[in-house]
């Protein structure tokens, strides 16, 4: 008797864990629109506005993004070639430029039609807040660790913030930080975020490099990053304009667009250029290497986890 009790309670206690997990999934989306919206004060009709002017930029951009994706994968096929052929890669490389920028454009007039109905204090939290840049998203690869990730939360401040990895929990209501990074909070509640992990570079000889290409790796990166560095100060700065520009009273659209297509160049170079290194690091690979080299996720999204893991 005693065992069938137990088994009762057992399976009431499952039962319960998943509904709350279910229910969990399926409010996620709710939240994180509604977190976003009462962290700028939205009235009603704003709200409405936003939601229309999103849904509109998402049908409008749903191609592009599909060819972004043919092209990314198409890429991948050439950059992984026994012998890749380098005008191919330059020029799909170029066709993914134009789309990207035709996206950056798109999302730029989303943004100006989106402003175009907030006030001036609504305009800086909506610039200021996760979702006005770029949304949920993971940390990206290949940034020396810099990245944003996924919260959420309630309006009426309640819940809690959860940082996978160690587990820490805290009441989102202040700074939260760790050595070699900072989070702010953004004070409005439940958050969970994940966010990049430390660098783990234990597996970093899972190559098994001999010394001498070791040493050779660390030189290219040390060399590339030094070559790449005046672009992506530059596209850094230029990101930065753009946000001022865009919150200003009186955004100028004509400075907006230019900056885009700057970036868009930039872009470009240091896609081509980030080819050009990984050509330089195939050389220095024998053929099992270069194999498994060429299997790592890391070496299509970034060389910074791949040389990390070597």
């Amino acid at each position: 008797m005693k065992q069938v009790n137990r088994f009762w309670k057992e399976l009431a206690a499952v039962s319960m864990f998943l509904l709350i997990g279910i229910s969990s999934l399926n409010a996620q989306p709710a939240r994180q629109f509604n977190r976003n919206n009462c962290k700028a004060n939205l009235s009603d009709e704003q709200k409405v506005q936003m939601r229309e002017v999103r849904i509109e930029h998402a049908n409008a951009t749903k191609d592009l993004r599909n060819e972004l994706n043919e092209l990314k994968a198409h890429q991948k096929t050439l950059i992984t070639a026994d012998k890749p052929n380098k005008s191919e890669v330059y020029a799909n490389i170029d066709k993914m430029t134009a789309v990207k920028k035709q996206l950056m454009q798109d999302r730029l007039n989303m943004r100006l039609e989106v402003q175009s109905f907030l006030t001036d204090d609504q305009k800086v939290m909506m610039a200021n807040r996760p979702f006005g840049k770029q949304g949920m998203q993971h940390g990206k690869r290949g940034k020396m660790g810099k990245g944003r990730g996924m919260h959420q939360g309630n309006c009426d401040g309640s819940g809690q913030f959860l940082k996978r990895g160690n587990q820490q929990r805290g009441d989102g209501s202040g700074q939260f930080s760790e050595r070699g990074k900072q989070q702010r909070g953004d004070g409005s509640g439940a958050g969970w975020r994940q966010n990049n992990k430390p660098q783990n570079c234990a597996n970093k000889n899972a190559l098994n490099l001999s010394d001498a290409q070791q040493e050779q790796m660390k030189n290219l990166r040390v060399s590339h990053l030094q070559a790449t560095k005046s672009l992506r100060d530059e596209a850094e700065v230029i990101r930065l304009k753009q946000k001022q520009n865009r919150i200003s009273e009186n955004p100028d659209k004509g400075q907006l667009m230019a900056n885009v297509n700057r970036l868009s160049e930039i872009q470009n170079k240091l896609a081509k250029q980030k080819f050009d290194h990984q050509l330089e690091v195939r050389k220095i690979l024998d053929k099992d290497q270069l194999t498994i080299f060429l299997s790592r996720p890391a070496m299509h999204k970034g060389f910074g986890r791949a040389h990390c893991r070597f």
